[in-house]
Order: C-alpha cells, then structure tokens, then sequence
C-alpha cells in the first residue's frame, strides 16, 4: 500500500516532464557522452565517434541509433544525446512519453483499498467457497543463492552506469624491468641477457 501512495507523491513532487529515475539515467548517459565527436551527415543524421574510436549513426527523427539501446528503452543513449547537443535539440524530447510524469499520474491516479480480513467474514457471500492455496512442489536449486537478479533487457542500475564510465579509463601499459621494452613483464622477458 505504501509503495503506491510513495510514487503517487513523486508525481506531485517531480519537476520537469521525466520520472525521477529516467532523469538519473538521462544524466549518466549525458556524463558518459563527454568527449563524442558528433559529425552531421543531414538535418537530423549524425555520425558519432565514441572515446575508443567506434561509429555510431544516429538518427534523430526515428530516435535510433546503431548501438540499439536507443530503440530498446526508449531513452536517448550516450551517441544521441551527443548528436543532440550538436543539433541543439532538447534531450526532453527524444525521451518516450511512457516516461513522462503526466503517465506515471494516470498510472497511479485511482486509490486503492485494503482487501477485506479473511476472519471477520465482510464481503463474504454464503455460495463463497474458500480454497486452501498451497506453495508450488518444487525444490530449491544446488548451490549458493544469488545475491541480486538478472536484469532483464533495457533495466539499468544507476550505479552501474557510474562504473562504466569510470572503467573505461586506459589502463597502464607493462614494462618490464629487465630490458625496459613494453608489453611484458621479466617473467616472460625473451630478450637475451
């Protein structure tokens, strides 16, 4: 009951045309489009070069782009908002209306009430016949239990989000002590002494 009242309430509180969430996920992808290179091909094409190199075509009035994320969850990606920033154009409107707050109001708009107490008999009609609801027969699988379930295509953990963006730092490359050549260690070192 109170998880509805909870996201009634964020719609009376939001701010701006998104959800809450699809701004925090908006905001990471807009941190992870820092250093795109977005060339314009036509009006609302655009060719977009990621920080390793990668070409992606983005199209703004289909909202796709070759990555695919953006068709699968409906929210611009990393290649589009930095093709949108090069075209000027709002990132509030390349985002679904499915996220928008007006849905997520005329989702929750209507109340709902407490189920009625088995024990007390209300709303109980005398041809009501009551059923025992038994757990299913099955057995626990072998071995330990995840500790969190698989994400299902297009869901997102915001904290994810961060550590990608962190991780795609270049790491540093091997030197090795011996013959201070690159991409080995001693270990490994073939060079004659």
């Amino acid at each position: 009951m109170n998880w509805f009242s909870e996201r009634r309430n964020v719609t009376i509180k939001g701010n701006g045309r998104l959800t809450p969430r699809v701004f925090e996920i908006v905001d990471g992808y807009f941190q992870m489009s820092g250093g795109m290179l977005a060339s314009k091909i036509n009006s609302l094409e655009y060719q977009v070069r990621d920080k390793e190199g990668d070409l992606f075509h983005v199209n703004l009035v289909q909202k796709s782009c070759t990555c695919n994320v953006f068709q699968t969850l409906m929210i611009p990606c990393s290649h589009a908002i930095s093709a949108a920033i090069k075209a000027k154009v709002s990132l509030e409107t390349l985002v679904s209306g499915v996220y928008s707050l007006e849905c997520l109001a005329s989702a929750y708009q209507n109340d709902i009430f407490p189920a009625a107490d088995a024990n007390t008999g209300a709303n109980q009609d005398n041809e009501t016949v009551v059923l025992e609801v038994l757990p299913p027969a099955t057995k626990r699988p072998p071995g330990r239990p995840r500790k969190s379930r698989i994400l299902s295509t297009g869901e997102i953990r915001v904290y994810m989000l961060h550590l990608l963006f962190y991780l795609k730092a270049p790491r540093k490359a091997h030197v090795c002590s011996r013959c201070k050549g690159g991409g080995h260690n001693k270990a490994t070192c073939k060079v004659p002494i």
